[in-house]
């Protein structure tokens, strides 16, 4: 799932290479509080204090939100200027957003562009980063979907939270960029906004769904008195239901009424605010700020490139960076192998991680190029000409980093990928393969297996619990409708207790995931012989 901040396009023209390799010169920081681990290159007492606010935001959101604390630390990488935010997303996505957010199997995080400018307009750092942090509360560990529209209407809405004297909150003030979005181009008639996807809508008018998205959520927050309704909508959604049928079904009223409500805040241009304290248990707590070496920044930056793949062309011009200065390290070595694992470069990969020295092969960041490297080299060959031994040293990699980073899908994911191929029974692989979703249910190709692991053992319950926000996820007319179809076949009894009892089961497994790794594998990973 990957959520965006859109601006209206500036003139803004750079040359991504030539900004990857510079964003290594500036001085970058560690800001780590207790929720969030900051990197950035801007202003490091100004981070400071966005952090500080960023944790009293947290507690605020997490009581308005019903949303579980689960202590799952955020990565934000806060680029000081639009300069920089380019060089890590590439040139295009820069003229488009200002800040971005995405959960994967590697984890989640957001980045802000700190300057926001936009032609001649300064924006809130701030805003972004309440707003990105709202996607993480809304969307982390869940498979519940909201409309497009409302994702980001509702996480404009946060955006505006304040701070006053006595742990005063404000909220609900008008983001100065979607006002001006609304008073240049109107808002967008309600139902287009309803049926908006991300993928329906064209980038020029992604920010008319941000701004009028925000004025109809804020709305049914603020003014309609049907929150409750509201959420029996978000619940027919989440089931597939049409978003114009279901919201007028749950708010008792037709489109017509909803949208003259809609429209009648747009003429009047007032919206109510609401004020609050900040929870008595919230203490502040000084954030810890590190200024990173040379070395780790550019291992730091190109790993980032890596895994977004937002400006992927950017790496060999941090690595030219690196030789040139001196101060390349082993470490950029695997960095530069995952990259070409990632593209299928199997011999470039192996050439590189040949590069590394056998002191360093124990460390993790070795260990997970390598599982990765051996394992999708056998993924790309016929089941008779895969090498036995290669998927057992992939195995074993995978269930080190199983038992020593186990917050991580990836390696779950990776091991559980390894078992099948080795011909390790059903249950034990499909096992990995639930520790995998659990944690990361978003992951498209992660939950699809998963999905059709359900199938196959006709675990109504539990597939519709899998597959119906999936189904919300899937950009190809044949996948949903394969989706839909297996839905149909089942049959499942999947409203009441029955989707109840399941999603009870997930949720005890949730919980049990922070418990001891390798009681959760229970040896056979480790030691079945296939």
């Amino acid at each position: 799932m990957l959520a965006y901040v859109v601006v209206l396009s500036g003139s803004w023209l750079f040359t991504s290479n030539a900004m990857a390799d510079s964003l290594a010169q500036d001085t970058w920081y560690e800001i780590d509080s207790a929720n969030f681990h900051i990197v950035t290159n801007g202003d490091p007492g100004s981070v400071r204090r966005l952090a500080e606010d960023l944790e009293r935001y947290r507690a605020v959101a997490l009581g308005l939100l019903g949303a579980s604390d689960n202590s799952a630390k955020l990565t934000i990488y806060a680029a000081a200027d639009r300069e920089s935010y380019a060089g890590l997303v590439g040139e295009d996505l820069s003229e488009l957003t200002n800040g971005l957010f995405d959960t994967t199997a590697e984890g989640s995080y957001a980045l802000v562009n700190l300057d926001g400018r936009t032609g001649e307009r300064q924006l809130e750092a701030r805003e972004f980063l309440f707003h990105e942090y709202t996607h993480f509360l809304s969307y982390n560990g869940t498979t519940t979907h909201y409309p497009y529209w409302y994702s980001e209407g509702f996480a404009e809405f946060m955006s505006t939270m304040t701070f006053g004297p006595g742990s005063t909150y404000e909220i609900g003030a008008i983001p100065g960029e979607r006002a001006m979005t609304l008073l240049y181009t109107s808002p967008m008639p309600l139902q287009e906004l309803l049926r908006a996807t991300v993928y329906n809508t064209p980038d020029e008018e992604k920010g008319r769904v941000y701004a009028s998205g925000w004025m109809l959520a804020h709305w049914i927050i603020m003014e309609s008195g049907k929150t409750e309704e509201f959420k029996q909508f978000v619940k027919d959604y989440n089931n597939g239901a049409d978003p114009v049928k279901a919201l007028t079904k749950n708010l008792g009223m037709t489109i017509a009424q909803i949208e003259q409500a809609y429209n009648g805040q747009f003429q009047s241009g007032r919206f109510d605010l609401a004020r609050g304290k900040v929870p008595a248990s919230f203490k502040s707590v000084r954030p810890k700020l590190k200024v990173m070496s040379p070395k780790d920044t550019v291992v730091e930056l190109a790993r980032f490139l890596v895994k977004s793949g937002y400006n992927a062309e950017g790496l060999e011009q941090l690595v030219k960076y690196a030789e040139s200065e001196n101060m390349y390290s082993a470490e950029l070595t695997a960095v530069r192998a995952d990259a070409a694992t990632r593209r299928g470069d199997f011999d470039q990969a192996a050439h590189l991680l040949a590069q590394v020295a056998p002191s360093d092969r124990n460390t993790f960041w070795y260990q997970k190029a390598q599982a990765w490297l051996w394992l999708n080299r056998e993924i790309g060959a016929l089941g008779g000409d895969r090498n036995k031994a290669a998927l057992k040293k992939a195995r074993d990699k995978f269930v080190q980093l199983v038992n020593n980073q186990s917050d991580q899908a990836m390696n779950w994911y990776g091991l559980a990928i390894t078992m099948e191929m080795l011909g390790y029974p059903k249950k034990q692989y499909v096992d990995m393969l639930e520790q995998a979703y659990l944690r990361a249910p978003r992951e498209l190709h992660i939950a699809q297996w998963m999905a059709k692991e359900l199938y196959d053992r006709k675990d109504a319950a539990y597939f519709a619990q899998v597959a119906q926000p999936l189904m919300l996820e899937l950009t190809s007319e044949v996948e949903y409708n394969q989706m839909k179809n297996m839905l149909a076949e089942l049959k499942p009894e999947a409203t009441g207790q029955a989707l109840e009892s399941a999603k009870s089961q997930s949720r005890a497994l949730v919980k049990d995931k922070s418990k001891d790794s390798k009681n959760a594998i229970g040896g056979n990973a480790a030691k079945a012989t296939p």
